[in-house]
């Protein structure tokens, strides 16, 4: 699994900001808050694929991506717009990611 991104009260929120992830590797984030926030795709709600909508994530818990295909994906919190963030997305081919 790639790294957790920490949703947080302070700037930039979403930690890391731009968090670089593996292709086809799950991504989680962690609710480290006391209120509730979604990850949500910028492309939801639009005529683009919203690609991920994590709906409500409490206090204390997660939410899973799957994996999503190389590229550069933008996010942020329906519930607070002022919390945004970028996955970057690595192809892994031709490189070693063995767990550390």
């Amino acid at each position: 699994m790639n790294e957790p991104i920490r949703m947080e009260h302070f700037p930039p929120y979403y930690y890391p900001h731009e968090a670089v992830v593996w292709a086809g590797v799950p991504i989680q984030w962690i609710n480290a808050t006391a209120s509730p926030h979604t990850v949500q795709h910028d492309d939801c709600g639009t005529e683009k694929p919203c690609l991920f909508d994590s709906g409500k994530v409490a206090p204390g818990k997660t939410y899973t991506l799957p994996g999503l295909p190389p590229g550069r994906y933008s996010y942020h919190c329906q519930i607070h717009p002022i919390m945004g963030g970028t996955l970057i997305v690595e192809d892994t081919k031709g490189r070693d990611v063995s767990p550390r």
